[in-house]
Order: C-alpha cells, then sequence, then structure tokens
C-alpha cells in the first residue's frame, strides 16, 4: 500500500510532526508514503527516512490553487498511490478534485474545531473522516452533516520511546519553578489571561520561571504586541521569557514544572498535554473540547473554566505546593498515554483506516421500475454480493415496493424513494443531497433512464456504472453502449455487470416471503370452501393502468376458468389489483365451482405468498408472471405488445404463448390496428388448456 499524506506545510506543528511520525512508522512495517506540501525544515527529516516529496504551493487560501489539481493528479499516477489523506482544508479541496479524476480513495482527518462554512465542508467528505477528539466527531456530525458510520476516532499518538517519563521526586529542579506555556500566539489561545493568572500567582509563589513558546507567524504582530503589553502592565518582564517558535518542544516541557494549556476555545486535541504527561509534567488546562479526551479531572491534572484567571492561579499554586498530587497525576497520565495515545495505537489504527477504505466499497444500486422489474434485479443484487463481500450494498427503490426485497440477505441498507416524483427536479435534487452524504463509491443503474443517470451524478458517485442511454447517458462514465440490443431480461443488466468484473452468469429469480403474509394468505385460503386437495390454477386478470393492452379479454379468461374447472380437479383464483375489480365482478355472473376472488385483497408481500401456494398461473406481461418465476411456480405467459425475448423472466417451468404478428411487438398502451388488440385475441382458449394440460403432466 502506497498512501499520499497531504498538507499545507511541514513547518514545526503538531500536525506536521505527527505526519513525521506516522510516515517513520509505516515505513518500518513495510508500507509506502509519499508527501505533498508547501515544504519547511521538516522536510529534511523527511529525506533522511527516504520518503519522497513534492513540493506544491497547496497551503494558499486562492481559486489559483486549483491550477495544482493536475500536478496532483500526475504525482498520484506517477507514485501508484492507493490513497490519499487530507489533513487541511485547501489540500482537502485538491486533492478531492484529483482523486476524482484517479479513482483513488479519500481519506480526512480532523485537526480542528473548523468554523462551519463551505470552505470547511470538504473536511467531512473523506470516504472515512478521522476525528482527533470525540467533540471533533460531535462537531462533524452535528454540524456538518457528516454520517457516523463514516467517522473513526484516531487520537493523535506520540512516539513514548522518545518521551522517557521522570517522576517528579527524581527531577533535578531548576533553582525557580518553571511553568511553561505552549500554542500559536492567538486571542482564542488564553496567553494573555494566562499572564494575568501568573500575576496573581506570583503574590503567592513570589520566584517563578515562565516560558511562553510560541509565535503568530509570518507578518503578523498585532497579539504579539498585546502580549508584551501585558507584561509591562503587570511587571512581568523579568519573569516571562518569549521563547519563540521551537523544535525542542519536547525537551522544554520535560524541563519545566508545569505545564500550562489556556485555551479559551475548545480545543481539537491538546498533543503537548499528551507529552506532558508522557515526561513527568503536570498539567493544568482549562475544561473544553478534546482536551477532556485527554484530562480527567482531579486524577491526572487539574481543569478550569476558559477564561477564569483567578481558578487558574489556583490550580498553578497547588500543582507547585502539593508533591504528592502532582506525583499521583503525572504516574496516571502517563499510564493513560501508554494506553490511548501510544504512536504504535494510532500507526495500526490509522493503517485500518487506510485498508477498511480500500477494501470496503459502498455501492448504490438503483432499481426504480415497478415489482416485476425489481424482481428481475434480484439476480444483480447477488451477483453484486458474491463479487464484493465485504462492500456495503444499499439498493434505491420505489417506497411501496420496498418491503419485497428488505428481507433480502444482499443487502446492508434500503434507500426508498417516491419514484413518480423524480421527474420534478427539486425532489431529484433533494435525494441527491442525501446520497451525497453517504459518499457512495459505486453506482450501478439497472433502470437506465435520463433521471437515475442524472442523480448518480448529482450525488458525487466517482464511478458510475450503466448503459449509455439517452440525452444524460453521457453522465455515466463506466458505460455499456449495448442497450438496444435484444436480450433476455437478466443477460441484458448483466452487461452492466460484466463492467464491474462479474464474469459468471447467475440468472435464478429469487424472493424472500414475508412470514406474516405467508400466515394471512393461508389464513385467507382456509376460509374459503373447496377441497383442501384440489388444485390450484391461478388467473391474473388485470394489468397496470398504463398497459390494458396487456390484457387477454376477460370472455377468454371466463371460457378458460369453465373448462378447467370442468376438466380438472381445481380452484380458480383470480389475482388483481383494485383497479380489476369491475373485470373480477364480471367472473361473479358466472358459476364458477371453488372460484376464490382474492383481486384488491392481497399487497406485494401478500401476493408473493399467494402465487407460491399456486399450482399454475396464466397471466399476460405482468408482475404476477416475474412473482411466479421468483417463488417456482409454474406458469404460462400470453405475450402481446411486448416483446418476450426482451421481458420473459428465467425460470424452469415457464411457458409462452405469443403470435408473432408484424405488428408485435409495439410497445404501445393503445392498439392502433384495424383489428384491435389481434395479438392476444388470437391466443385460443385451447391453445392455453393444451398449455395447462403439459404443465400438469410435467
Amino acid at each position: 500500500m502506497k498512501v499520499l499524506q497531504i498538507l499545507p506545510s511541514l513547518e514545526v506543528g503538531g500536525v506536521e510532526r505527527g505526519v513525521i511520525d506516522l510516515v517513520r512508522a509505516m515505513r518500518h512495517r513495510g508500507l509506502h508514503s509519499v508527501v505533498v506540501s508547501s515544504g519547511g525544515s521538516l522536510v529534511g527529516d523527511l529525506q533522511k527516512i527516504g520518503i519522497p516529496h513534492y513540493t506544491l504551493p497547496v497551503h494558499r487560501k486562492s481559486v489559483l490553487s486549483l491550477m495544482q489539481i493536475p500536478k496532483l493528479i500526475e504525482i498520484i499516477q506517477r507514485e501508484r498511490v492507493d490513497l490519499v489523506h487530507a489533513r487541511s482544508r485547501v489540500p482537502a479541496w485538491l486533492a478531492w478534485f484529483a482523486t476524482r479524476c484517479t479513482g483513488t480513495p479519500f481519506v480526512t482527518t480532523c485537526h480542528g474545531y473548523y468554523s462551519n462554512h463551505l470552505l470547511s465542508r470538504i473536511m467531512g467528505w473523506g470516504k472515512r473522516v478521522i476525528v482527533i477528539s470525540r467533540i471533533v466527531g460531535r462537531h462533524m456530525i452535528d454540524d456538518f452533516g457528516v454520517a457516523p458510520d463514516r467517522i473513526r476516532l484516531i487520537h493523535r499518538g506520540i512516539d513514548l520511546a522518545q518521551f522517557p517519563f521522570l517522576a517528579p521526586e527524581n527531577k533535578k529542579r531548576a533553582s525557580l519553578p518553571v511553568i511553561i506555556n505552549v500554542g500559536r500566539f492567538s486571542p482564542i489561545k488564553g496567553q494573555v489571561e494566562f499572564l494575568k493568572a501568573i500575576h496573581q500567582l506570583r503574590r503567592r509563589i513570589p520566584r517563578l520561571e515562565v516560558w511562553l513558546v510560541g509565535s503568530e507567524g509570518k507578518g503578523k504582530t498585532k497579539y504579539t504586541k498585546q502580549i508584551q503589553e501585558t507584561l509591562r502592565q503587570f511587571g512581568l518582564e523579568s519573569c516571562v521569557k518569549l521563547l519563540g517558535t521551537r523544535r525542542d518542544i519536547p525537551e522544554l516541557i520535560a524541563k519545566a514544572d508545569l505545564l500550562v494549556l489556556s485555551t479559551l476555545v475548545p480545543e481539537a486535541f491538546g498533543r503537548v498535554i499528551v507529552e506532558a504527561g508522557a515526561v513527568g509534567t503536570p498539567v493544568v488546562a482549562t475544561r473544553s473540547g478534546g482536551v477532556l479526551d485527554i484530562i480527567d479531572h482531579n486524577e491526572n491534572g487539574l481543569l478550569v473554566a476558559p477564561g477564569d484567571v483567578h481558578g487558574m492561579a489556583d490550580a498553578m499554586q497547588r500543582l507547585l505546593t502539593e508533591p504528592e498530587t502532582v506525583g499521583r497525576f503525572v504516574r496516571s497520565l502517563r499510564q493513560k498515554a501508554e494506553t490511548h495515545f501510544a504512536l504504535d495505537k494510532m500507526v495500526r489504527e490509522t493503517i485500518e483506516v487506510y485498508e477498511e477504505a480500500q477494501r470496503k466499497k459502498k455501492i448504490l444500486i438503483v432499481k426504480l421500475g415497478a415489482m416485476g422489474d425489481l424482481i428481475l434485479g434480484t439476480p444483480s443484487l447477488r451477483m453484486i454480493r458474491q463479487k464484493f463481500p465485504e462492500a456495503h450494498l444499499a439498493l434505491m427503490v420505489d417506497k411501496n415496493l420496498a418491503p419485497i426485497v428488505s428481507p433480502s440477505p444482499y443487502l446492508d441498507e434500503i434507500i426508498p424513494v417516491d419514484r413518480a416524483r423524480f421527474s420534478h427536479f427539486k425532489y431529484l435534487r433533494k435525494v441527491a443531497s442525501i446520497l451525497r452524504k453517504e459518499k457512495f463509491d459505486i453506482s450501478v443503474d439497472l433502470q437506465n433512464t435520463k433521471w437515475t443517470h442524472l442523480l448518480a451524478f448529482l450525488a458525487g458517485i466517482p464511478e458510475r456504472f450503466g448503459f449509455r442511454r439517452g440525452k444524460f447517458g453521457f453522465l455515466v462514465n463506466r458505460h455499456d453502449r449495448s442497450y438496444d440490443i435484444i436480450d433476455a431480461p437478466v443477460r441484458h443488466q448483466f452487461r452492466i455487470l460484466s463492467k464491474l468484473g462479474i464474469k459468471e452468469l447467475d440468472e435464478e429469480l429469487e424472493l424472500w416471503p414475508d412470514p406474516a403474509a405467508e400466515n394471512r394468505v393461508d389464513a385467507m385460503l382456509k376460509k374459503e370452501e373447496g377441497q383442501p386437495d384440489s388444485k390450484l390454477i391461478g388467473l391474473a386478470i388485470g394489468s397496470s393502468l398504463q398497459w390494458p393492452t396487456k390484457r387477454w379479454p376477460v370472455e377468454s379468461f371466463k371460457e378458460l376458468a369453465l373448462k378447467l374447472t370442468q376438466r380438472y380437479r381445481c380452484r380458480i383464483v383470480l389475482v388483481g389489483s383494485n383497479d380489476d375489480a369491475d373485470t373480477a365482478g364480471q367472473f361473479m355472473q358466472e358459476s364458477f365451482p371453488g372460484y376464490l376472488n382474492f383481486v384488491g385483497k392481497t399487497n406485494h408481500q401478500d401476493l408473493v405468498s399467494l402465487v407460491k401456494r399456486l399450482d399454475i398461473l396464466i397471466t399476460g406481461d405482468t408482475a404476477p408472471l416475474h412473482v411466479a418465476a421468483a417463488v417456482k411456480t409454474k406458469a404460462i405467459a400470453l405475450f402481446g405488445p411486448t416483446d418476450p425475448r426482451r421481458h420473459m423472466p428465467p425460470g424452469h417451468g415457464l411457458s409462452v404463448l405469443s403470435k408473432h404478428l408484424p405488428c408485435q411487438p409495439c410497445y404501445e398502451g393503445i392498439c392502433r390496428q384495424e383489428e384491435q388488440l389481434a395479438c392476444l385475441k388470437r391466443i385460443s382458449v385451447e391453445e392455453v388448456l393444451e398449455t395447462v394440460r403439459k404443465q400438469l403432466e410435467t
């Protein structure tokens, strides 16, 4: 595995030192790294351990920074990078665009408590979002909308071998107690409040030495001047030393008698606190942010409210005058550092995230057709699961049909939508926004409409598989152009799956009957009179309202029902929706021994259980035909305006009757021929009876 780390610079800092530690440790484990930054004093450390570094201006908050994207793509491809890890906002934007082009997994680490604006949003777009404290994780979930299943908490780790612990009683003490405060010079870091607390402390402990480590950064002096003015105002120039930016912070902390973290806002973590605990220096910190992951008040350190000058002075006094308390605190904090904040633990958990991001793909399968279309998609679900056994598979399906596939063992998630509203762009955009937060790696479009093509693109899914069809077909970037070539339905879908590397076709349809529906149908059948051992022959007498041309004439169904009951010991079961109630009423005008009317009395799950109990189903090209194929019920399909080569489901015990007239297939909901519905009317009752006979004999 080769991971590209991208960050603004490699100047001295907690993030930068953490990256150096990580890539060094990864190298010892035989894993490779590449680092991209704008450069800095730590580049030499990378060169010493043989880690390639590319210098690019990835730190500039400017639109011109987008010009670095082609260079970054070139680096990813040249170095054969397996994963990109971004650690700051501008580098993350550049890395995100580059990985969209290369198909490389993208991971982020949130090192800060980011303000909620557009520039920061990118930090929540990683396939996995690493957070360095619980408060940062909560912030990314609550304020940035990152799905909890993409969050990974990994505390910053330090190489404990470089931080030897020294108990307070064994420390060589300076002539004066030394208090150190480490942090970038900024009003939010609370250095002024810290100095005010030092002023109060000097009244109690007159002889002190204070080290302020940090600076404002290039070209900034406003807060530094405020610090200097505070020193003059309280007469602290003699005891406070401004040490500036230092590379020997661990050594300075080890020499100090007390570390104080005075931040006024939630600190993302607090690496210096862990370093202090590692070497045996006691800690006073403000009660906020990631500090709470490290310091347990009065167990391994002292916490004070942000900005509480008097409370900070009291806490500092206590730890400078109570050696037994200090001894207890530092031993407890060292133990916590070894358990929770060791470099080995951070490296191991980070590598696990890398492996997970590479291995565990998140795949969206889109199947928004009617019930029959959905059933025809079940072999694809199984084949995709077999190809990607560890992937997270989600199926987007019409909300009314979701219960049919919810028991599927191949799916991790069902995303129900209202397919009737997909032509409304506002609704489409809403669904795309929900999908974008899920961060799918792959979409498999088994519906292939202009709306589903557009949806996957708007959802930001990098690899979009499907047929290149219609005006938005160009949005499918892993496409097949053979949509118009006639083939059996599952084989037709398999052309898309083959693009995913699926090589073996498996056509068997599958459904998972609902136990409650099984019980309901059994109860309904028991209520009906008739011989319990007689055969059940189903007649699907209707079709959708959009396809009246798929209906075999009701007179033919009635004649067939009479002859079936005369020739065989059977009961006729009428199957259909509420829309077919009038047609079913015409049967009631006749005398049918054992006639069972289930029209309008079954939901989708009940229909599956009912068809499963039939001996034979006679139907047009409608959903019950596909149900029969899936539950292994014999069926006779009467095809009129549609082509059985395209729509006949695979399965055993299925027969097709079609007249193959010149006008077939027309795919019209209204017959425009002089002889109305000749394609179905010419299928005689005797033909169907003969097919029933053959079915019953096999």
